[in-house]
């Protein structure tokens, strides 16, 4: 047990350093800079300006993005992610106008599927799927359905 862990640790290390710079790097448009308030989290600043919450701690550097403090300015990179609906901060700048849902493939829905699984098979996000097919209860598609798959 005392070996484990000592992997285990560093492990969750390397992957908190390793992640989030998948999502964005420093070469990345900046939409904005955003003054955080009180009460507002990555995830609320990400929502109110349709962007990857990851993408925002990475581009700031934030090892841990729970840790954001009132008043600190936060760069706010052009990576649109839409998200689940939820509490939404205010946007202090405009957010950007997400991309065209051009259908790349249409898929039609049979017995066992699920929007998470199709969006696994053709690699574009089940929220992007959702929003260029105007689903708005993630659980409830119907078999018979053909979906627009956008481009990834």
């Amino acid at each position: 047990m005392r070996k484990v862990f000592p992997v285990l640790a560093s492990l969750l290390v390397a992957l908190l350093f390793t992640a989030p710079a998948a999502y964005a790097s420093s070469s990345e448009a900046i939409i904005c800079s955003h003054v955080v308030q009180p009460g507002e989290t990555i995830y609320c600043i990400a929502r109110a300006y349709g962007v990857s919450p990851w993408a925002i701690a990475s581009q700031n550097g934030l090892v841990n993005p729970s840790l954001i403090h009132p008043g600190q300015v936060l760069a706010i990179p052009d990576v649109y992610q839409a998200l689940p609906a939820g509490p939404t901060c205010v946007a202090q700048c405009p957010a950007p106008t997400p991309p065209a849902c051009t259908c790349s493939s249409y898929h039609t829905i049979v017995t066992g599927d699920n929007l998470y699984r199709i969006s696994l098979h053709y690699g574009v996000s089940m929220w992007r799927i959702a929003e260029c097919n105007a689903i708005y209860n993630l659980n409830y598609i119907r078999i018979g359905d053909v979906l627009c798959i956008p481009a990834p």
